[in-house]
This record gives structure tokens, sequence and C-alpha cells, in this order.
């Protein structure tokens, strides 16, 4: 592992590293990384959802 300060999100089977910059406040940045991974996780869902219904039609 590289030297510095990080961020981690740990659930679902997933961790999520993120370096910590020295403009962030911590929490925000948290935030941020949990927001982040969310949006990414919802988007796939729909997408994969999207292909699952076009594929029955």
């Amino acid at each position: 592992m590289e030297g510095g300060i990080h961020i981690e999100a740990k659930g679902l089977g997933a961790l999520i590293r993120k370096p910590l910059l020295a403009t962030e406040s911590p929490f925000a940045a948290a935030d941020n990384l949990v927001h982040s991974e969310d949006k990414n996780r919802k988007s796939l869902f729909n997408s994969w959802k999207s292909k699952t219904n076009n594929s029955f039609n």
C-alpha cells in the first residue's frame, strides 16, 4: 500500500478506498465516496434491468 491517509467504505462484500486530499474534510470525503458508489451501483442495476426487460419483448 502506498503511504498517506485513505478513506474506506466497507459493506455488502465490497471495500472502496480513496485517498484523502489535504483540502477535504474526512466527513465530506466519506459522504462523497458512498454517494458516488451508490450512484454507480444504481446506474449499473438500471442498465441491467433495462437489458433484461428488452430481451423479453
